[in-house]
């Protein structure tokens, strides 16, 4: 049935599906306030998501923040960071295919979840305006919507955090007639991927690595903003990940800020309007603040991400599941 669907119009052969293999990898970790937290390692978005927390914790924001002047502040360099960690994504791609420079690239993505690394950017961001895209090196990116995230702790104390995904909206729009089933479109996470920087780019480059070339290799992974993850401190564990293609990993970091450093509920954390560069957070005054500091505003027609997280403490788990798509907690 699968092959005579597959193989009518393309180039997959049997052989392809015999001889794929997944890959199993180590999860990378790093420190966050109590927390051990830990994420996929590249292509995958855990390191994207650990460098904006990482930026985002070095401006000590805590429930006060969301007062007075503090909020639009909190908020301006919440917009920022996300706009510089952005112009980074074009550097993260497959490890395992990076043949020439394997030693250079995993001592460059290292950098991404070390602290130093974050301090260097904070230390470009601006605390009273915004500043044009060039400024923070941005690619561009088609959008990936096809996404679904769900977040487990079993009774054993055990936690999973898993996300997959057939990329856009309903994958490559293609579905085996005979199975049913719907073909991804994954290579486009490829498209959009650019080798040069751009002109007076702010970004330190000895941090970075960009190739000469690229080039798509036979079994290479696309980069991906999926970020499922695991927090784990002495006495509590919180598992989380999200949908919503480009939006995950602002999506997540959103929900954590607002939840370990605002001091939220788990899930008003989820419920809390999320902020994505460029599109902004939805108060109005908090828009007429970021706008006078020159932050250009899109409200969004559709609502694609989507944050579930369980979370142990004492002894009590709460899991809530982002009420903006239907979605719903449930135990078993």
């Amino acid at each position: 049935m699968w092959s005579s669907d597959a193989f009518s119009s393309g180039t997959l052969t049997l052989e392809d599906l015999a001889s794929y293999n997944a890959t199993v990898t180590d999860a990378w970790d790093f420190h966050l306030g109590e927390y051990q937290m830990y994420i996929p390692p590249p292509p995958a978005g855990g390191i994207i998501l650990s460098l904006i927390l990482n930026i985002l914790k070095g401006y000590g924001l805590k429930s006060e923040s969301l007062t007075g002047q503090q909020k639009i502040l909190a908020y301006h360099r919440y917009a920022e960071a996300f706009k510089f960690v952005s112009g980074l994504k074009k550097h993260i791609r497959d490890p395992n295919f990076m043949f020439l420079n394997a030693l250079y690239f995993s001592q460059m993505v290292r950098k991404f979840i070390e602290d130093s690394f974050a301090d260097h950017i904070r230390s470009l961001i601006s605390s009273d305006k915004a500043r044009d895209p060039q400024h923070y090196n941005i690619s561009s990116y088609l959008e990936s919507m096809g996404t679904s995230h769900v977040s487990v702790l079993a009774e054993d104390g055990s936690a999973v955090s898993v996300t997959s995904t057939i990329n856009h909206i309903f994958g490559s729009g293609v579905f085996s007639p005979r199975t049913g089933v719907i073909l991804n479109n994954e290579l486009c996470d490829f498209c959009g991927r650019v080798d040069d920087i751009y002109p007076g780019n702010q970004i330190n480059m000895t941090f970075c690595f960009c190739p000469s070339a690229f080039v798509v290799l036979a079994g290479e992974q696309p980069p991906s903003s999926m970020a499922p993850a695991v927090l784990k401190s002495q006495s509590k564990m919180l598992v989380i990940g999200s949908s919503g293609g480009d939006m995950i990993t602002t999506g997540i970091a959103s929900t954590l800020m607002n939840h370990l450093w605002f001091g939220k509920s788990l899930k008003d954390a989820i419920d809390t309007p999320v902020i994505y560069s460029p599109l902004l957070f939805s108060l109005q005054n908090v828009i007429a603040a970021l706008k006078y500091m020159r932050h250009n505003r899109t409200a969004a027609e559709d609502f694609y991400n989507v944050v579930n997280a369980v979370e142990k403490e004492d002894g009590c788990i709460c899991a809530v599941s982002d009420a903006r798509k239907e979605g719903q907690a449930s135990g078993y």
